[in-house]
Order: C-alpha cells, then structure tokens, then sequence
C-alpha cells in the first residue's frame, strides 16, 4: 500500500509534537519550565493546532508536487 511521505512526515510530527507537550505539562506541574522550555512547549501546542485546522480544512488533501517526500510503501 502506498501512503503519501508528507503526510506520514506531518503525522510522525503531530506524535512526537503531542508527546512533548504532554511531558512539558507534567513538568510543569512539578517545577517552573525554563524559558526555552516554556518556548517549546508553545511550539509544540501551536504544531498541534495549526494540524488540526489544516485537516479541517482540507489543505493536507490537496495535491502538492512541490514537496521534497515521495510516496512510501507500507507494509
């Protein structure tokens, strides 16, 4: 079966932006995050968001020929 790379390199993203955040939030219930921290746990979250809506929206359906990911195989 073949899958679309930029959408597996989008989602294996959206995993490991979610794994992040949720150790920040953890973090942050023990001690203050330092700045760089709190930074990229923004990040993280606004990663997640901005996903989500462009799913929404239909935006990662479109077809794109000017990204650097060919099709994968999945097996």
């Amino acid at each position: 079966m073949k899958a679309d790379g930029r959408k597996l390199w989008l989602d294996e993203s959206l995993v490991n932006a979610g794994k992040f955040l949720a150790q920040m939030l953890n973090a942050e219930k023990k001690r203050n995050l330092t700045n760089g921290e709190e930074n990229f746990k923004n990040l993280a979250a606004a990663y997640c968001y901005l996903y989500e809506k462009a799913k929404e929206s239909g935006i990662l359906s479109e077809e794109d020929n000017e990204y650097i990911f060919e099709d994968e195989t999945i097996h």
